[in-house]
């Protein structure tokens, strides 16, 4: 019973032996197939993503050659397509490609990829087309992308597809602001669905697309505004130089206006005085003539004569002297070339033709010159300075008629150059206005008439005719300042005629 028992019990153990000798062969078996399975998935990952990368690098090197294209004609949106058509066809390994707009409800051919010369032919026939024709057109209007896997099912399609010699396509459309203008149709010769990834890259190419359309658009219409401005700049230009000769010819008159109501008390006193004369000297020659001349009425005659003719004089050279200064103002108003003049006489000659501008004004006109001031430069257009600075002041300066007082005061500025100091004792200016001031078209009295262009054409000839400088000073109630520094010899290149 005991060796039984015994027996029993090594029996019992001996397949748990043999069970322990198989194990570890097991194990090693899985093992390898486990190490196995998991290089061959790691091979199959290592492979999917080399592939992503590479699609990936094929992508970006397309956009970036697109952007390229779009960067090289802003002005021309047919290059862009024809690379979109050819990059998209190559990445997606397609068929042929083809890039359509939509203008007014009409599809046409923008850009294609070639296959036959015959099947393109048939493709350029086949457009334009009505989009509410075509079995695409309401998804292509809702902005969605169309996707037929066998054109065989479409009877639309099929002609064409079966000329081409593709089996499936897709169009995904170019949406600018929600609105479709136009798609990109993929084809392939095999029948069936396109892949994600080759739609999101269409989707790319519509957005590109989308970018050159937008930017040609903008550069047209840039252009175009362009040209417009460039013509209103011309015509402004024109306008302004039509009021400038204006507002010249009208400084002119009133110079004439004045000049002529100076010269008149001269010339009137002096009728005068010549008709009283012409009497006694009539009254002289009859009492002669009777013989009945007397001592005393020869010495009141002589002496008449000898005052008449001092006031004739008088008068008719204060007349002469006012026709001499309007004479020159008037010859420097029409002399281009510089010459060679005294600073100080031509102020007063200016001056002196300005003052009966002031006749029945409370307003005082003091003239201060340095003598010996030579100068070599353009005396017409210093004229126009000095004449349009005393009509603004007249006309600004003392509103209401107050009194006042103008004031120039011309001093030499080293050996090269004068200052010209120009000033008014009136009302001044704000802030606003003295920045405004030398602006064409400003003026605060427009409805007075005035253009605005009196003080624009003295910065005009400072700065450029004469070559000066100019500078302006003014507050409210404390009146104006405005210092002129000019050279002494007018800069080369100078075009007084153009003031």
């Amino acid at each position: 019973m005991v060796a039984r028992g015994r027996k029993t019990a090594k029996s019992a153990k001996a397949p748990q032996r043999a069970k322990s000798t198989r194990n570890p062969q097991s194990t090693r078996s899985k093992s390898r197939k486990t190490k196995s399975g998991e290089r061959r998935a790691d091979k199959s990952e290592t492979a999917r993503l080399k592939s992503l990368l590479r699609n990936a690098e094929d992508r970006q090197t397309a956009t970036a050659e697109i952007l390229k294209v779009i960067a090289s004609s802003p002005d021309d949106v047919q290059p862009v397509f024809q690379a979109i058509a050819e990059r998209s066809n190559r990445l997606v390994n397609g068929l042929s490609t083809t890039v359509l707009s939509i203008v007014h409800n009409t599809v046409h051919l923008s850009a294609f990829t070639k296959t036959t010369p015959n099947a393109d032919a048939e493709l350029m026939a086949w457009f334009p087309r009505e989009l509410s024709a075509l079995p695409y057109g309401d998804h292509i209007r809702r902005g969605e992308i169309f996707r037929l896997p066998d054109t065989e099912a479409d009877p639309v399609l099929r002609g064409i597809a079966r000329s081409r010699g593709y089996r499936s396509i897709v169009f995904v459309p170019l949406l600018h602001d929600g609105f479709a203008i136009g798609m990109i149709g993929q084809t392939k010769s095999e029948s069936g669905p396109f892949a994600e990834n080759h739609v999101e890259l269409l989707k790319t190419f519509a957005d590109q697309a989308v970018i050159a359309i937008s930017t040609v658009r903008l550069f047209q219409e840039v252009q175009e505004r362009t040209r417009e401005l460039s013509a209103s700049l011309d015509d402004l230009r024109f306008a302004q130089d039509r009021l400038v000769q204006t507002e010249k010819l009208a400084a002119l008159g009133r110079l004439v206006a004045g000049v002529a109501h100076e010269i008149n008390t001269p010339i009137g006193t002096s009728l005068t005085v010549a008709s009283t004369l012409e009497s006694k000297t009539a009254a002289f020659a009859t009492e002669a003539a009777r013989e009945t001349l007397r001592r005393s009425t020869l010495t009141e005659f002589l002496e008449a004569s000898r005052e008449a003719s001092l006031q004739l004089m008088a008068n008719l050279n204060q007349a002469a002297g006012l026709i001499q200064s309007f004479k020159q103002v008037a010859t420097d108003q029409n002399h281009t070339d510089p010459r060679v003049f005294d600073l100080g006489e031509l102020t007063e000659q200016i001056a002196k033709s300005l003052r009966p501008g002031l006749r029945k004004r409370s307003v005082t006109f003091n003239v201060t010159c340095q003598p010996n001031l030579v100068f070599n430069s353009h005396p017409g257009p210093y004229g126009r300075v000095l004449t349009n600075l005393f009509l603004n002041a007249t006309t600004h300066a003392f509103p209401d008629a107050t009194s006042g007082t103008i004031s120039i005061n011309v001093q030499a500025a080293g050996d090269d150059a004068a200052e010209v100091f120009f000033s008014d004792d009136g009302c001044g200016m704000t802030s606003d206005v003295r920045r405004k001031a030398f602006d064409p078209f400003f003026t605060t009295s427009r409805d007075q008439g005035n253009a605005g262009l009196g003080l624009h054409i003295v910065h005009s000839i400072v700065t450029t005719c004469l070559g000066g400088t100019l500078d302006l000073d003014s507050e409210p109630g404390k009146g104006t300042k405005i210092k002129l520094r000019l050279p002494r010899v007018a800069p080369d290149g100078a075009a007084p005629d153009a003031y």
